[in-house]
């Protein structure tokens, strides 16, 4: 394998804690696979090497890249997962030490927790307007990740900090009732079990003898800690990262775990990666110029093109965002129809979801195919979700979620109200609320056909799991007749409108996605519950660059992709920074803020490989106002070298001299703020 001499002094690394700062396109992935194989090649043994990354299609690539080096017998025993991933794993072994009976557990994605939160909201709280729901969960979930218990949260005058700390208790012990665990639990739960048992940390500490963590400026502060609860005392952890690319800190995520590892890990070997094989030099100016720039702390590093100097980046201005996204089209036509680049090789990066929402339009008006990233995913349409939720009852009938989510679906008489007093009854009686639908004939107040409803459901459902648990039972057979009984495959086939048709295509998926699992070899003694487990740590949401069509993709959305072609728009002030980094009334902001900011332009600016758009409009009209719209800070201090600008309709460029003027014009503006 070509090595270039930083990375080949990343991959011949022997002894103790090492961190690579690997700048964009960089080779990061070729690094942490070669250097697994030479480990391997020196007679360490490929399970006691543990592999982490932040999504399963980055585990799956560094396998993929393993296998041509090591074989693919030793590439199986490497432990390669995300974090995620391999909190299932050590909690399927050390689950008794949370008393989950059996080691059994179920495991909640987002959209689950989020509904739970609005159920304890209704049914807890007593709160009936409309909440943001997300806003809370993202609130437990950044306490969780701190380590502060349901009782350690301090009292807050802010609305919504109060509101969460009221669901925070409820919401942690519906989880435990029900044997569930949400993302955050997958790593916190762990980090407690290793902190609070030695006699398991000294069994996981002696399972691995080497530890690579990729991505790193990415991991919030329980992830820390359970790297260093997994160390040894040999302290061979290499974290592979950039700081420039740290753009998750609303979700928890610290830039400060990769500024700091050589403080947490003493005689910290630093290598750094500055050498890109991605973009041309131009674009690589635009993005050193702009991230140096960067006022809190920061690795320093400026990347190198490997390929050349190639063409200018083009800075077009607009008169508003009609004009944008006419002048993006076009020359997406134009780059299509007379230069042939194919559409796959195009991507529009914006700051927030809604700027998309005008780009589609113009789109389809073009005939243009595109695939939109972050749009509504396979797994979050209600049919599959429905689905899942039915198969989760047969696993876990202490699921009371997913009780909620099917017990209706399709109709049985049984609505809120009804299931409201049939769980009252339930609780009265130290029963499940599955339990309690067992024995609704007794409940006070509940219809007959509400009765009925109760009994075919349950019973459907035990039907389901006494044959699971029977020798020689099959899971495809069983949950097909399952679907069956419950009335459901009869509900998706009763239309014969296009959504009824996309509905039943979308359940045949999920159904063929079963019957791969159990054909697989791997699957062994097809396990529904092993089945579930994959579904929910499906790829993270993860999406594929698929056939022949546009990209159109959020900044945070796009890191890792790549592509020739790349148009950056709405390049102004309220946007890129988002208003809440910049506007006291809005969120008390912090230096920190506006860095993240900087860097998820960065980001932006360093997905493209040939050619490069940074676009803005000059103007936006409010109620019928005009309103001028500053030029981002961040085209402040761009070399003017480096890029080529337009107005207009871009399609008119100014000489070199107006290209400094356009610079000057727009540091003033910035100035005059």
């Amino acid at each position: 394998m070509s090595l270039n001499p930083a990375q080949r002094a990343a991959v011949e690394h022997d002894q103790g804690p090492m961190l690579v700062l690997a700048g964009a396109g960089s080779g990061k992935t070729r690094v942490i696979t070669a250097r697994i194989a030479r480990l391997i090649e020196r007679g360490v043994r490929p399970d006691s090497i543990l592999g982490v990354t932040f999504t399963n299609k980055a585990a799956r690539e560094m396998a993929e890249r393993m296998v041509p080096l090591i074989g693919r017998e030793r590439t199986e025993r490497v432990w390669l997962s995300t974090f995620h991933s391999f909190g299932v794993r050590f909690l399927g072994e050390e689950s008794k030490r949370i008393g989950f009976e059996g080691g059994r557990f179920v495991i909640f994605d987002q959209g689950d927790s989020l509904g739970l939160v609005k159920d304890i909201l209704r049914t807890e709280i007593g709160v009936t307007r409309n909440v943001d729901v997300p806003s809370l969960m993202t609130r437990i979930s950044l306490w969780k990740n701190a380590f502060k218990g349901p009782d350690e949260i301090p009292a807050s005058t802010f609305e919504y900090d109060a509101i969460a700390r009221e669901v925070y208790p409820h919401y942690e012990e519906r989880m435990r009732r029900m044997h569930a665990v949400d993302f955050d639990d997958l790593v916190v739960l762990p980090v407690r079990i290793l902190q609070q048992h030695e006699d398991v940390r000294e069994k996981w500490q002696a399972r691995f003898r080497y530890l690579l963590i990729d991505e790193f400026q990415d991991t919030n502060k329980s992830q820390l800690e359970l790297v260093r609860a997994l160390t040894n005392s040999l302290n061979n952890v290499c974290v592979v990262g950039d700081d420039d690319q740290s753009i998750y800190g609303w979700r928890g995520a610290e830039v400060g775990n990769i500024l700091d590892f050589e403080r947490t890990f003493p005689g910290t070997t630093v290598v750094k990666l500055e050498d890109n094989y991605r973009s041309f030099e131009q674009i690589l100016a635009v993005a050193n110029a702009a991230i140096a720039q960067s006022r809190g702390k920061r690795h320093g590093k400026t990347l190198r093109a490997a390929r050349g100097l190639g063409d200018k980046v083009r800075l077009v201005t607009t008169n508003d965002a009609a004009a944008e996204v006419e002048f993006v089209v076009n020359e997406i036509h134009d780059l299509a129809q007379n230069h042939r680049v194919p559409y796959r090789d195009m991507a529009v990066l914006y700051r927030s979801n809604g700027q998309a929402r005008i780009l589609e339009e113009e789109l389809r008006a073009n005939g243009i195919p595109y695939q939109l990233f972050g749009g509504t995913q396979f797994f979050d349409r209600k049919e599959v979700k429905d689905a899942i939720a039915y198969l989760r009852v047969v696993v876990s009938t202490r699921d009371e979620l997913s009780i909620r989510r099917v017990i209706n679906t399709p109709p049985r008489g049984l609505g809120d109200t009804s299931l409201d007093r049939i769980a009252g009854y339930g609780k009265l009686h130290g029963l499940s609320l599955f339990e309690a639908l067992q024995q609704a004939e007794q409940v006070p107040g509940i219809t007959e056909p509400a009765k009925r409803g109760a009994e075919l459901f349950t019973e459907c459902i035990l039907r389901a799991r006494n044959s699971l648990l029977r020798e020689g039972a099959e899971l495809v057979p069983t949950t097909r007749r399952l679907f069956e009984e419950a009335g459901y495959t009869r509900m998706l086939s009763a239309g014969a409108d296009k959504d009824s048709k996309r509905r039943v295509e979308n359940f045949g998926f999920l159904m063929r996605s079963v019957e791969r699992y159990a054909a697989a070899p791997s699957a062994g003694k097809a396990s529904l519950s092993v089945f579930l487990t994959r579904l929910t740590l499906r790829v993270d949401q993860e999406e594929e660059v698929a056939g022949n069509k546009v990209t159109l993709s959020s900044l945070h959305s796009s890191k890792g992709l790549e592509f020739p072609v790349v148009f950056f728009i709405g390049l102004v002030e309220g946007i890129l920074p988002h208003a809440r980094t910049t506007d006291p009334k809005v969120n008390e902001a912090v230096l920190t803020d506006v860095d993240e900011e900087r860097r998820l332009f960065y980001v932006g600016v360093t997905r493209a490989m040939n050619r490069l758009y940074l676009t803005r409009p000059l103007r936006r009209t409010n109620r019928g106002r005009v309103v001028p719209l500053a030029p981002t800070r961040f085209l402040s201090g761009l070399p003017p070298e480096a890029y080529e600008a337009y107005q207009g309709r871009g399609r008119e460029r100014t000489s070199v001299q107006e290209t400094a003027d356009f610079a000057a014009q727009i540091l003033a503006q910035l100035n005059a703020k």
